[in-house]
């Protein structure tokens, strides 16, 4: 037989079906109706009148028919046991979960005993009073369920009972896991971002601020709840025919990246672009307030103002440079102009000066052979002279022909295999009278004519020239000039002349070799000859044959210039 009755307990209020056979409930429940239960330590209330007034059922019909049961099964999982904590009534439900839950077959005819899993939930549930609400998973055709048991006592005269339902979870706790995750994600995007988010009710209040507007504040974000969104900070001037943030707000209108002024801890103003849209009530269309960010665009404003200051830095810097380019355009042609005009000059001068020379030296000879009659021995002399002074001025003129031909790359050498040993016998032919006039000792090796080197036979005979003319002219009276010759591993011949003279300055070592460079820079008081461009001459005469001169020199010690020529058998090989 099924008894129903009213339970009121803390929070909630329910019906407990209970379903025993006649006699049992006969000595169970004497009374024909059950009085209204009471959770435990609550006193009942005067209107809890056990089946009373409009909700009265006859017990009869429940004794004659099953109905009472069909409406039990459809709660699910229920169960109702006695102090002992024995199942006293089970639905089909309930026995599927112990069963598919805990293993545990129930049988109230053998087997009354609750499953050991709800009888500590019972015995907490009779010590305290309450009990902890916690799911049971069970394991369903590949599928787990989640049940969320609730559970309830009632003390009645007869003594206490307990009773209890499990609800199926499955869905609300799924989608709660989803909500949950989805809170989590939006709240780590929040924070990953440079934005802070708002939201205002009706009255323009905030009502919710997120953590980073604390980054620009320096206040705690609920330290702004309450406040109107505008009392944040202070809104620029207005542009022409653009709404004002009030005016949107008012409007109750969306807006997207608005300027908007706030300041930091230290008073700074803080740049924000303020974007917020309205929101309503689904149902009636009142306006409720707005949801909104705000991003802080100070540094990308600074730094686009400092790309702006350099774009024009930038600009300006290339007007000046277009301008001085156009300067050192116009300096760059008169210079080429001013070169051409000196090598033009130089080109004349020499040209038209040669031949007045050529006149002077071949008259100066005829008359120093006595050709035209006897001459006295102080006029031989004077003739003497004569030829030393022309001869010098060839060689300047000469050197100035060269440097115009190197200026205008128009000097010409043919370089052909070259024998080192007649190379310096033809050369020394030409300054031994002048090293023994000026008591200078001579130390000239013996080199094997099997020592060829390549090169432009004039070009190398002229480099061999300067470099002892220089060697004699800077030599004291009883100095030596010498010559060295060399084979070099890389396949090049050095010949190196050297001298124990006046020597160079280390700070001079380089400059040696620009045009109208002079060892001694004092052109008025020294006696040794030449303009300064001869070395200049003999190294672009080496290095366009494929070698170059170089120097060592200490000074008051001497110097020692060395000419590097490629070998010939090697050039020959190579080719």
């Amino acid at each position: 037989m099924t008894q129903v009755f009213r339970q009121k307990t803390v929070g909630e209020q329910g019906r407990v079906y209970s379903r025993r056979p006649q006699t049992e409930q006969a000595e169970a429940f004497p009374e024909t109706t059950l009085p209204a239960p009471q959770t435990a330590g609550a006193t009942p209330e005067p209107g809890d009148a056990p089946l009373a007034g409009a909700d009265k059922i006859e017990q009869q019909a429940f004794r004659d028919s099953d109905v009472g049961e069909l409406l039990l099964e459809q709660f699910g999982p229920v169960y109702v046991a006695d102090a002992n904590f024995d199942l006293v009534h089970v639905t089909e439900g309930f026995k599927e979960l112990a069963r598919d839950a805990w293993g545990f077959e129930i049988d109230l005819a053998g087997n009354a005993a609750a499953p050991t899993p709800l009888r500590n939930v019972l015995e907490g549930l009779a010590e305290t009073g309450h009990f902890e609400p916690n799911h049971t998973e069970v394991r369903r055709s590949g599928m787990t369920r989640l049940y969320l048991g609730r559970h309830f006592v009632s003390e009645r005269d007869q003594g206490r009972l307990f009773y209890g339902y499990f609800e199926d979870v499955t869905r609300n706790t799924t989608l709660e896991k989803k909500l949950a995750q989805t809170v989590e994600k939006l709240n780590d995007t929040i924070r990953a971002s440079s934005d802070w988010v708002w939201e205002t009710d009706a009255d323009l209040q905030l009502t919710e601020v997120s953590p980073r507007i604390a980054a620009i504040t320096g206040v705690p974000p609920h330290m702004h709840l309450g406040k109107h969104v505008l009392s944040l900070g202070e809104l620029p001037e207005a542009s022409a025919g653009t709404p004002d943030l009030e005016s949107l707000f008012a409007s109750h209108r969306s807006f997207r990246n608005r300027l908007f002024i706030m300041r930091d801890e230290a008073g700074n103003p803080r740049r924000i672009h303020l974007s917020a849209m309205p929101f309503f009530d689904k149902s009636s269309g009142r306006f409720l307030g707005f949801r909104g960010t705000g991003t802080d665009i100070t540094r990308t404003l600074e730094a686009e103002r400092a790309m702006m200051k350099a774009r024009r830095d930038l600009e300006q810097a290339l007007k000046t440079l277009e301008l001085r380019n156009e300067q050192l355009s116009g300096a760059l042609a008169k210079a080429q102009a001013a070169s051409d005009a000196k090598t033009e000059f130089l080109a004349l001068t020499s040209h038209e000066l040669r031949t007045p020379l050529n006149a002077i030296i071949g008259f100066s000879e005829l008359v120093r052979r006595q050709v035209a009659g006897p001459v006295t021995e102080r006029m031989g002399d004077y003739l003497d002279n004569v030829l030393s002074a022309s001869g010098h001025l060839v060689q300047i003129i000469d050197n100035l022909l060269d440097t115009v031909r190197i200026e205008n790359e128009t000097t010409e050498i043919n370089l052909q295999r070259l024998s080192v040993a007649k190379l310096l016998r033809d050369t020394l032919a030409m300054v031994e009278v002048r090293a023994q006039a000026g008591g200078l000792t001579l130390d000239v090796p013996e080199v094997g004519d099997d020592v060829e080197v390549l090169a432009d036979v004039t070009a190398a005979r002229q480099i061999l020239i300067n470099l002892l003319t220089n060697a004699v002219k800077f030599s004291p009276e009883g100095g030596t000039v010498g010559i060295d010759v060399e084979r070099t591993p890389d396949d090049k011949v050095q010949v190196t002349v050297w001298d124990t003279g006046i020597g160079i300055p280390k700070d001079r070592l380089d400059a040696v070799f620009e045009r109208f460079h002079r060892v001694r820079s004092d052109a008025f008081t020294t006696n040794t000859e030449g303009v300064g461009i001869g070395l200049h001459v003999a190294r672009h005469l080496a290095q366009l044959m494929g070698g170059d001169i170089s120097l060592a020199s200490e000074l008051g010690k001497g110097s020692r210039f060395t000419l590097t020529l490629p070998r010939s058998d090697a050039a020959t090989s190579q080719n």
